[in-house]
């Protein structure tokens, strides 16, 4: 595969959704093609405003805590999978609101009260990145709502 094969290629590929810089060199790998000319290809990417690693983590960090209801601690986690420096994975969390994360934490708490015994419960919000003390805090506020709709 030529390079202007594989840039067109990615142009569509990153054009779908963002990438991370760490997806794109995969999928190059992927392709078959000489680390040498990976490097042109991304960096051809990246001036043409395709690939941003930046606009990859808030997208990600966006669509992690909205649409999965996942805490910063494993949105943190997800990041550095891909690759993303801490620095950045730092700015990003710090945009997050703390009130933001109580919403996902008591939404999850509720959407599964009367699903799961308060173990599953505990367990599968600590899958998805939640402290202990939000855990407990969400329990013991839809525990009570529950209770005094009653």
């Amino acid at each position: 595969m030529t390079t202007s094969e594989a840039l067109q290629k990615l142009r569509r590929y990153c054009a779908y959704q963002e990438r991370s810089p760490f997806e794109v060199y995969r999928k190059l790998g992927l392709l078959g093609l000489p680390k040498d000319r990976q490097e042109e290809v991304v960096a051809s990417l990246m001036d043409e405003n395709f690939l941003d690693e930046y606009r990859f983590a808030e997208a990600y960090c966006q669509g992690k805590l909205n649409q999965k209801h996942w805490a910063p601690y494993r949105i943190s986690i997800g990041l550095r999978e891909h690759r993303i420096p801490k620095v950045t994975i730092d700015r990003i969390l710090n945009q997050i609101p703390d009130k933001r994360v109580e919403e996902n934490a008591l939404y999850l708490a509720d959407r599964w009260f009367s699903s799961k015994t308060k173990e599953q419960l505990a367990a599968a919000m600590q899958r998805r990145g939640y402290s202990f003390e939000m855990i407990h805090r969400a329990y013991q506020w839809v525990e009570e709502e529950r209770k005094s709709s009653l």
